[in-house]
């Protein structure tokens, strides 16, 4: 059984996932630069228990940064709240997150605080707020799957916040977060369109055709650009085709030895697993 699934891992890997050392992905990154779009990067690891373990993390993303501006690569770092801190104290997640903002900031770099589970929504919201005050080059995701998500984002825009919208790969009680596909569909739609007339700055994204055509849509009517985000290796036609026509496309990025676990817990939200599975079967 483990083979099996050792060898499904590997097949997304190839896929999805832009290698497990930094050479590898940066080597990625120039090629998909190449092709007039930005780039995501994500070294892979999250929910650390131990400052040991944070600290190597830390080390890997200065790295990444560093790396990033010696290629000169066109786009953004993402890291996620409980890799560097959150799951062992707030204020130790927030010290980190100004040293990787401050590096970042150096080379033109957007940091964003990619979403994890829901009982560390408050404090990614909390610290991102707080470290925005300092930093103008970070942003935050959030996800429509959540009944609260339109909130934080009216939140979040008042404070001149920048947000990537997705749907969310979490699974959630009921009682936080929609449950059906079409209910996550409209609010989905419903936080884009609080975006479009009130924020500034932000991303869509998806792999979803009819909400990128609302979006493109809402663009004309309203005169107001917006970034699209789509994960490497999903939809590489339609993100080569809308970069052609002048779109902002950024390609999500991650890498590293957690490639695996990664890709398993991608898996496992049947939205996610559709489209790779479907990649992985046309190409």
């Amino acid at each position: 059984m483990n083979i099996i699934v050792d060898s499904l891992g590997m097949l997304i890997a190839r896929k999805w996932i832009a290698g497990s050392s930094l050479d590898k992905a940066l080597a990625e990154a120039q090629r998909i630069n190449a092709k007039k779009e930005k780039v995501i990067m994500n070294y892979l690891g999250e929910d650390l228990r131990s400052r040991r373990e944070v600290t190597e993390n830390m080390h890997q993303i200065m790295l990444l940064i560093r790396g990033m501006g010696e290629k000169r690569i066109k786009g953004s770092i993402a890291v996620k709240p409980t890799q560097i801190g959150l799951s062992v104290n707030a204020g130790y997640f927030e010290r980190n997150l100004h040293s990787i903002a401050a590096e970042a900031g150096k080379r033109g770099i957007t940091v964003w605080i990619d979403m994890e589970q829901y009982r560390y929504v408050d404090g990614s919201i909390r610290a991102y707020l707080k470290s925005y005050k300092k930093h103008k080059n970070i942003g935050i995701c959030i996800q429509a799957k959540l009944r609260r998500s339109l909130k934080d984002i009216e939140r979040i825009s008042k404070a001149n916040g920048r947000i990537r919208l997705v749907k969310g790969a979490y699974k959630y009680p009921s009682r936080i977060a929609f449950e059906e596909s079409i209910e996550t569909y409209g609010n989905y739609l419903k936080c884009m369109d609080y975006l479009f007339r009130h924020a500034n700055g932000f991303m869509i994204a998806t792999h979803d055709d009819k909400i990128i055509d609302i979006a493109i849509e809402k663009e004309k009517q309203m005169k107001k650009k917006a970034s699209f985000g789509m994960l490497k290796g999903i939809r590489a036609p339609l993100a080569a085709k809308l970069a052609e026509s002048g779109e902002d496309i950024n390609i999500y990025m991650p890498y590293g030895e957690q490639w695996l676990k990664y890709s398993m817990r991608r898996l496992t939200e049947w939205e996610h697993a559709k489209i790779i599975l479907q990649s992985v079967i046309k190409n």
